[in-house]
């Protein structure tokens, strides 16, 4: 029993490390990783080794580590069967369309969300992200849609365990402040992000509910401020119907 314990509490590190590793902006050295994750050197080095070992990471030439190509065979096996990212592809393209804007769908991951699909907007000045990108919770449209869903039960066990790190300069680091933006999310059915998880880009997100009226993933319509039209239901009307059908369709 003891055993698998202790085998289990490796894993996690392994993975828990492995998602560090993908979170960051730029791959992390040695010693980033010393300094923000907390393991003793040789505890550290061997897990490494074992990540590496496995594919799931590369050292690169300056000893800094980024993803391994296996993880990216495994992220693409997972995607292509995703049940959700399959279902509402159509309705998607057709939120593109309705909108001319980017559209992600994402789904919960550790503390925050990832994209598991995009569809780009047909103009030329588009959202740069991709699909893999891990987004907080409080910051960003898909996760405060997220947060919304919920039960005050599970909202309340979230919003005492997340840190509300400043994204952008126009990110809610007050948590009164964002427990009036879910309230507000709730009442009108989407919640508007103004630049809080990118400076230049305002999102309007919305939750897909289950048969059991819980979230199991949120979408997302991205828009360059410059771009933004005065008349906010171009976007939200058919946010709403898109969420709307896919959360029937899953009941």
């Amino acid at each position: 029993m003891a055993n698998t314990v202790q085998g289990t509490q490796s894993f996690a590190r392994s993975i828990g490390l492995l998602q560090h590793i993908c979170d960051r902006a730029s791959p992390p050295t040695l010693g980033d990783l010393l300094d923000e994750c907390f393991f003793t050197r040789p505890t550290l080095y061997r897990l490494l080794n074992g990540l590496e070992a496995e594919g799931l990471i590369v050292q690169l030439r300056d000893k800094s580590y980024k993803p391994g190509p296996r993880l990216i065979n495994l992220a693409r096996s997972a995607l292509a069967t995703s049940d959700i990212r399959e279902r509402a592809r159509d309705a998607l393209v057709r939120v593109r369309d309705q909108t001319g804007e980017t559209v992600h769908l994402a789904v919960p991951s550790g503390d925050g969300l990832v994209y598991i699909d995009k569809i780009e907007s047909l103009e030329t000045v588009r959202m740069n992200s991709t699909v893999g990108t891990f987004v907080p919770l409080h910051s960003s449209g898909v996760g405060k849609a997220y947060l919304a869903a919920l039960s005050d039960e599970e909202l309340a066990a979230i919003l005492d365990t997340v840190t509300l790190a400043p994204i952008t300069p126009f990110t809610t680091i007050d948590p009164i402040k964002l427990r009036e933006q879910i309230t507000q999310c709730r009442a009108q059915g989407f919640v508007f992000d103004n630049q809080e998880n990118e400076t230049g880009i305002v999102c309007f997100g919305a939750a897909i509910l289950d048969e059991d009226a819980k979230p199991i993933a949120a979408i997302s319509i991205s828009v360059p401020l410059f771009r933004l039209k005065k008349d906010i239901s171009h976007y939200t009307a058919a946010l709403k119907e898109c969420v709307r059908w896919l959360s029937e369709d899953a009941i």
